[in-house]
């Protein structure tokens, strides 16, 4: 049976302010965040949206945060030849005190075919999911379970359906753990999204293949 996306797709993937949802309860402390785009050949997959304060303008992995300014860095020599899109798992904020928290399994399955919609949608050559909690979700989603990230950032990547899912170390990790490797992380993901050859150097993508 075929799952109803819970956001007012018939819009199209418009900026937040114009999609309703009320799959889950987060919808009472802030409307989904999304944005606006009819193709993208690279996807940025963060976990859920983050509080915004008024006057800020409210955009999946928003350049005024921390991992949105790294992703802005990596992306920037990379845009007059790349379509890049961002968007989270959770597309609205679960808060808990008013402050954000990790959501819930149940609200990340909630809101799973809203993802699902933009891929085919957009449909992406590459999807970048950012950190191991992101990752393993999403790839648990076609069998895969052994998501590790490679502490020298030489990431393994999974195609399905002809995208490459990629799992690479959240922003966040590296810019409080790892700050030193900053720049060796950038070169990689930058080098990954040049690569247009990712599919095919990949066993586990072969693998993959034979499977879906």
């Amino acid at each position: 049976m075929a799952v109803k996306s819970s956001l007012d797709w018939n819009r199209k993937l418009q900026p937040n302010k114009n999609v309703s949802c009320k799959a889950c309860g987060l919808y009472i402390d802030q409307p989904p965040v999304v944005t606006n785009a009819s193709t993208s050949e690279i996807f940025w997959v963060g976990l859920s949206a983050v509080r915004f304060e008024e006057g800020i303008e409210k955009l999946p992995l928003s350049p005024y945060t921390n991992t949105g300014a790294l992703i802005e860095k990596i992306e920037l020599p990379l845009r007059k030849s790349t379509l890049f899109y961002k968007t989270n798992l959770v597309k609205c904020a679960p808060l808990k005190g008013g402050k954000i928290r990790y959501p819930h399994r149940n609200e990340m399955e909630k809101c799973y075919p809203n993802f699902e919609h933009e891929i085919r949608t957009l449909k992406p050559s590459k999807v970048f999911l950012l950190g191991k909690q992101v990752a393993s979700f999403v790839l648990n989603k076609y069998s895969i379970k052994d998501v590790n990230l490679c502490k020298e950032f030489n990431y393994n990547h999974f195609v399905v359906n002809g995208i490459s899912y990629i799992p690479i170390h959240h922003p966040s990790y590296i810019l409080v753990y790892k700050r030193k490797h900053l720049n060796k992380y950038v070169a990689s993901i930058r080098a990954l999204c040049k690569n247009s050859n990712v599919f095919s150097q990949s066993e586990s993508s072969r693998n993959l293949r034979k499977r879906t």
